[in-house]
């Protein structure tokens, strides 16, 4: 039977057969409901022990039909419901948030961090705006912070010191230490990155780090709102190296005025090779050029990408849909771009017909604040009661990826090798259902030109 059936396979590959594609979409489901209030920024899976869950973070108090869920939330994919981490975060009198969320093994504690701008977490001590959850209970990392001190963005990373979760943010103290806004944490003691000497510039902060090197060593780049910091004139952005401390980036930038902020940066290859990507509200380049929201430097000189969308861009992830890696962007104040975009051929593109409003109280327009990913798909985090394809969400929702469950992985054993052929080829000789990629009812010769085409490209 088998010899049969590969003869006709033979056969039919020289016979060109259409079939379904998969095609990205909006799932809806996390956004209802979701948000009762504020807005939704930070988004990431993460598996406690009792399987992996969706952690939404933002400025809400109440969510998935729920109230004082302060700040920080985890959603259950299996009975589509929001919990609390213990007795949660407390805002204390101020309008508190959270930006970041960001798993780090400490040793032989996995742990969850989180980072905003909140009194406390389950009412630990010393756990100011700087918390972690290590599935049962809120830990301190031993910041030391105090109001209206906050921190804006966390990351993992290794700058030749080992892993380190750097922490980035408005404060000028931390552990007791002189900071200038950022500080590493190897798991059990806080470092400065740099002197410490601070920063200068309206209200200064950093908002976002990433490690990268673009020929001239490994390095900690930083994008923010501040003019110097730790001396070193560099506004908007500058860079951390090891032995020479904090510098400007090639030539610099320029701010369009004194509250011009960079809120994301993300490495990125556009297929001449992987480059920094840095946005926020419009900026340029100090070698000129007009203003811009995203800049790439690749390590020679700063290149405007694609066209000003205004406003104010958020976020920035690189995501693939199936269709391989793309670069994304999350926007407020940004109705051109519908607040959510891809970068295609050079020009940012709404994608998946970015979200709508009314807005969630208090605002009163819709922004897309924070891009994750959960599962493999992404996640988008805002104000939004909409998405593009006029579904109610709340704040939250997800765009499937094409390449979850991937089909070329036919034996589930998370690798596309040989071992899938042998797998599919025995379910195709038996004639099982497992076989029926096409889904037309019949384990065919079609199915087998479905598999080998996704086993061939990895999917």
């Amino acid at each position: 039977m088998l010899a049969a059936r590969a003869a006709a396979l033979a056969s039919a590959l020289i016979t060109p057969i259409a079939w379904c594609q998969c095609t990205p979409d909006w799932d809806v489901t996390p956004g209802n409901p979701a948000l009762g209030d504020g807005y939704a920024e930070a988004a990431i899976g993460w598996n406690d022990g009792a399987g992996e869950m969706l952690y939404v973070g933002g400025s809400f108090t109440k969510i998935g039909g729920l109230n004082n869920l302060r700040g920080v939330a985890r959603w259950n994919p299996d009975t589509h419901a929001y919990s609390k981490l213990a007795t949660g975060l407390s805002f204390g009198n101020t309008n508190g948030f959270v930006t970041s969320i960001e798993p780090f093994d400490a040793g032989p504690d996995r742990l969850l961090v989180v980072g905003g701008l909140f009194a406390s977490a389950g009412g630990q001590s010393d756990t100011q705006s700087l918390a972690a959850w290590d599935g049962v209970a809120w830990r301190s990392l031993g910041a030391g912070f105090v109001a209206p001190d906050a921190v804006w963005s966390l990351d993992v990373g290794d700058l030749g010191q080992g892993p380190r979760l750097y922490i980035a943010g408005g404060f000028t103290v931390i552990g007791g230490q002189p900071a200038s806004g950022v500080a590493a944490w190897d798991g059990s003691s806080l470092s400065v990155v740099g002197e410490g000497s601070g920063m200068t510039g309206f209200s200064p902060f950093v908002n976002e780090t990433v490690i990268w090197d673009d020929g001239s060593g490994p390095a900690l780049y930083a994008v923010g709102r501040f003019d110097t910091i730790d001396g070193a004139d560099a506004k908007l952005a500058a860079r951390f190296r090891p032995g020479v401390g904090w510098e400007k980036i090639g030539s610099g930038l320029v701010a369009q005025n004194s509250t011009t902020t960079l809120d994301a940066a993300v490495l990125f290859d556009d297929g001449n090779g992987e480059a920094l990507y840095i946005a926020g509200s419009p900026f340029r380049a100090a070698s000129g050029g007009s203003l811009a929201s995203v800049l790439k430097w690749d390590g020679i000189a700063w290149t405007a990408i694609g066209q000003n969308v205004g406003g104010r861009v958020t976020d920035l992830r690189v995501w693939d849909d199936g269709s391989g890696p793309a670069l994304y962007l999350s926007g407020t104040a940004t109705p051109d771009i519908n607040y959510f975009a891809r970068l295609e051929s050079g020009a940012w593109v709404i994608a998946q017909g970015g979200v709508a409003g009314p807005a969630i109280p208090p605002s009163n327009f819709p922004s897309v604040f924070g891009l994750g990913e959960f599962r493999g798909d992404l996640v988008v985090c805002g104000n939004f009661t909409t998405t593009g394809d006029g579904q109610t969400a709340s704040g939250v929702a997800l765009i499937t990826s094409c390449l979850t469950g991937c089909v070329a992985d036919f034996n589930g054993d998370g690798a596309v090798d040989t071992r899938d052929v042998v797998a599919f080829l025995n379910a195709f000789a038996a004639g099982d259902s497992s076989g029926d990629l096409d889904e037309n009812g019949l384990v065919d010769t079609r199915d087998v030109i479905l598999f080998l085409n996704l086993w061939t490209t990895g999917c």
